[in-house]
């Protein structure tokens, strides 16, 4: 008797090994399968260093005006009427914005008050992250319609101003196209494509493609990236064009500095879609932040946990049944 008991013993035993060891292979299984998912679905977004990114898909109401959502949340862009807004039409990716040369788009930075006789302007943050102090990348899809008759055909602006008036505005980074008008003594093609920055050394400087580059009605991606080491430089569907400085230099020095507002479109006939502005230099970032594990493989964590609980739960009821089992 007691060797058919002891047989049986370790048989049970051997049984409890077996559960506990496909349980454990199934948890790993479940770990690898659902982190990879999750790296995979993790590429289809926005990179670490995007600040914003707008669709240009949608237009949504919003109290008493209409946006176009950012979808980071954090800039929503404000359409602009002159005297209507900007409309959606089909775009490169679905639908995108199509601006008149006197419309366009606005994401507030920060409030100005104190207008005089307040001595200083007084600025109230709304969303500072496009304030952007050392390295940058402008980019997006744009259809120029026709050029307009304006130094600056605006796809993105950044600007600050020190008083209600539009004479006292001042560029600190954007990416624009040219319509032919010389600028600082320097003949500019039409159809050129531009990118500047303002510095707290107080100089603008401003680069444009030594030739046509922005053909009309056909879509094109443009690029503007600002490095500290390597300068500014522009693009046009992934490769980088020959420029010349017009303004300033084309490595500029020191930090660019903080403004008011942003603007899309801005004295532009131009469809625009998928416009991204990156910062290519987080200077904010906590440790928290350097090692957050998203969503995605937040969901895989606890997936994971609930898997190992059921396994050891499994594996304590197997005992337990083997246990009150024993003659």
């Amino acid at each position: 008797m007691p060797c058919v008991l002891c047989g049986g013993f370790k048989m049970k035993k051997i049984g409890i090994r077996a559960a506990t060891r496909l349980m454990l292979t199934l948890s790993l299984t479940i770990i690898l399968g659902t982190i990879f998912m999750a790296s995979v679905q993790a590429q289809n977004t926005a990179d670490s260093v995007t600040v914003s990114l707008w669709h240009m898909d949608e237009v949504l109401p919003d109290g008493y005006r209409e946006i176009t959502p950012d979808a980071m949340g954090k800039n929503h862009g404000t359409l602009v009427a002159a005297p209507t807004v900007p409309m959606l039409v089909e775009g490169k990716f679905d639908k995108a914005m199509r601006f008149d040369g006197n419309n366009g788009v606005y994401a507030p930075i920060r409030f100005l008050v104190g207008f005089p006789p307040s001595p200083q302007p007084v600025y109230i943050p709304i969303s500072t992250s496009l304030d952007i102090p050392k390295e940058i990348k402008i980019e997006a899809w744009i259809n120029v319609q026709g050029f307009k008759n304006a130094t600056y055909n605006n796809i993105v602006v950044k600007c600050s101003r020190i008083d209600g008036t539009s004479e006292n505005v001042t560029r600190i980074y954007g990416i624009a196209v040219k319509a032919g008008l010389s600028q600082n003594g320097y003949i500019v093609p039409t159809g050129a494509l531009s990118g500047y920055v303002y510095t707290d050394t107080g100089d603008f400087n401003e680069i444009i493609t030594t030739e046509y580059v922005v053909p009309l009605n056909e879509w094109v991606h443009v690029a503007f990236t600002r490095s500290l080491t390597t300068g500014m430089h522009l693009y046009v569907n992934g490769a980088e064009q020959n420029v010349k400085s017009i303004y300033g230099t084309q490595n500029p020095t020191g930090l660019m500095t903080n403004g008011t507002e942003l603007y899309f479109g801005h004295d532009a006939k131009v469809i625009i879609d998928e416009v991204r502005i990156s910062n290519l230099a987080p200077e904010s970032q906590t440790v928290a932040a350097q090692i957050d594990i998203g969503p995605n493989l937040l969901i895989a964590v606890i997936v994971v946990s609930v898997v190992f609980a059921a396994a050891w739960l499994l594996r304590r009821t197997i005992q337990m049944w083997v246990i009150r089992s024993r003659p």
